[in-house]
């Protein structure tokens, strides 16, 4: 069957107006442009559907096009730049102006047949107009919901719902049981203990905008499924699967059994794991908040008489101490996960074909998570240290950043690369910018990197984070470490009634994650919480009303 039989023909019959125009006889033609133009004969529907839709528009409004064809492959041309910036989340065109028509809201058209259909169909939509029909159809939202939740008309709201309907009305017939992953992906980002690779791997396999191979990641976790499972899974075609898994398989996030099934290689966890006793901490936090801080406070002081605190700008000092701090609670509460599940030395950690030396870990969140609805939660949360290192860089041996995430200050993750703390030792020894080894690039990260609190904004530029030695970067992780080691045998009953309770359970087949990685979640929003009643209660950070990113500049000549 030709696309020319999908189509409306009602949409076209310009003809009526003016016999000199018919648009139908370029339909298939259109269309085949279209598929060879995106590769998804979903997508090329659209795009035919809109060229068409915008070319009546225009010829209704006394345009006359000397060559039909060539002005409509250039109205399909804009079309498929439109869809291009959607997919890469930029903005695209609004089909509020489209002469469509909507079924009032009080019709009953849309029986449980039809809502069945809409479920498995949502996986072939477009995301402009998924949007609005899951949240219709599945979710139950009225159209002034939806338009008040998206920021967009009403009027916008009833065409997007109407071009969904046609692209569902006619797929009914030919639809099979798709999971709820194709119309309502999840979100899965990866974080990784140990060194990255050259690629930054394992970061660089899973992009942020790449929906489709984070949920081919999370249909084969919890037990090893086939490609065509997968694809069937998601409502899309094997042949675009299949790549997707072998460039998983050969990064080394997914394996291979020996009959041929693939499973996804590292932990993945779910916010039900993140939060198992996140209120049991928080109460922790309080009720024990004077054991955790008399050696906290004891190990601080003897910081504040180092003289490397002392020549640091004030600022500086109060990045220092949030760094220290962090690195001596996260240390007592390894102690004591350590006892539980043995202790993993880097050496351990396996060699990546790609270069690096990591250990993958994933976080599944819904479709629709909002993550600034959920900051109670991410209030306490902390990344663990992070770090670049750079040898031989001008008249040094090293040089390095390193780093804790927390929401009082955060170190823009964009950034963090060689280049940039190339360019902060330049900064810090006032290298000329005509004789600097980075590129103008760079320098646009200034506003946000003075936003986050990592460069300060003086008559000059200068860097606005403590700045030690490596000698004396040594000597702060050993005053942490020799306090959290006492800090450990205090809390250690408190401890391990978390470490029992909030563990993740893995499936059955999956024998490479190590045993640490199931006790990630188990504490680990104690040390923030207990930051927080410090400075609730007037003892640490007193009168910062700044960002303040834990982070240290090294510097080994």
């Amino acid at each position: 069957m030709f696309y020319s039989d999908y189509i409306n023909e009602s949409t076209f019959k310009v003809n009526e107006m003016n016999d000199k125009y018919d648009l139908t006889e370029y339909v298939d033609k259109l269309y085949s442009a279209a598929v060879i133009k995106t590769g998804d004969s979903h997508v090329a529907e659209d795009i035919t559907q809109e060229t068409f839709l915008a070319a009546v528009q225009g010829l209704r409004r006394g345009v006359q096009p000397d060559h039909l064809y060539a002005w409509l492959l250039s109205i399909m041309s804009n079309k498929y730049c439109d869809w291009l910036r959607e997919k890469y989340n930029k903005p695209r065109l609004s089909f509020e102006n489209y002469p469509m028509e909507i079924p009032a809201d009080d019709q009953t058209d849309d029986s449980m047949e039809m809502l069945e259909a809409v479920r498995h169909e949502l996986g072939y939509l477009a995301k402009i107009h998924r949007d609005v029909m899951v949240r219709f159809y599945i979710h139950g939202q009225s159209i002034e919901q939806i338009a008040t939740d998206l920021s967009i008309p009403v009027g916008t709201v009833k065409s997007r719902l109407s071009t969904g309907r046609l692209h569902v009305r006619e797929g009914v017939k030919q639809m099979e049981n798709y999971t709820k992953q194709s119309f309502e992906p999840d979100i899965l980002t990866i974080a990784c203990s140990g060194n990255t690779g050259l690629n930054n791997e394992p970061f660089f396999l899973v992009p942020q905008e790449d929906k489709l191979t984070q949920n081919v990641l999370i249909l084969a976790y919890e037990k090893p499924v086939t490609e065509t499972e997968i694809a069937k899974s998601l409502g899309v075609p094997v042949a675009y699967i299949e790549p997707v898994v072998e460039k998983m398989v050969v990064g080394e996030l997914m394996r291979r059994t020996d009959g041929g099934k693939v499973y996804t290689d590292f932990i993945i966890y779910t916010e039900k794991d993140k939060k198992a006793t996140f209120q049991k901490q928080l109460e922790i936090a309080d009720e024990y908040f004077e054991l955790f801080w008399r050696e906290t406070e004891k190990a601080l002081n003897l910081l504040r008489e180092k003289d490397y605190y002392k020549r640091q700008p004030e600022q500086s000092r109060a990045k220092l101490e949030l760094h220290f701090v962090i690195d001596l609670l996260m240390g007592g509460r390894l102690e004591v996960r350590e006892e539980v599940h043995g202790h993993m030395p880097f050496s351990d950690y396996p060699y990546r074909k790609t270069g690096g030396r990591w250990i993958a870990m994933g976080q599944q969140y819904p479709s629709n998570y909002d993550f600034k609805k959920d900051q109670e939660f991410w209030r306490y949360a902390i990344d663990g240290e992070a770090g670049t290192w750079i040898r031989n860089f001008r008249d040094t041996k090293n040089i390095g950043l390193r780093h804790y995430g927390t929401e009082l200050g955060k170190f823009p993750y964009r950034y963090f690369k060689e280049e940039y703390v190339k360019w902060f030792y330049e900064l810090m020894t006032n290298i000329p910018r005509e004789k600097s080894s980075v590129g103008d690039h760079v320098l646009q990260a200034a506003e946000d990197l003075i936003e986050s609190g990592i460069l300060l904004k003086e008559p000059t530029i200068a860097l606005n984070i403590p700045i030690l030695n490596l000698t004396e970067y040594q000597d702060e992780k050993n005053l942490s470490r020799s306090y959290h080691k006492k800090l450990s045998q205090d809390i250690r009953d408190i401890y391990i009634t978390l470490f029992e309770d909030g563990f993740v359970k893995l499936p059955s087949h999956l024998n490479s994650v190590p045993k640490w990685q199931q006790f990630m979640f188990c504490g680990d929003s104690v040390p923030m919480a207990v930051i927080h009643n410090a400075i609730e209660r007037g003892l640490f950070l007193k009168d910062v009303d700044y960002p303040v990113p834990a982070s240290v500049f090294v510097i080994e000549r």
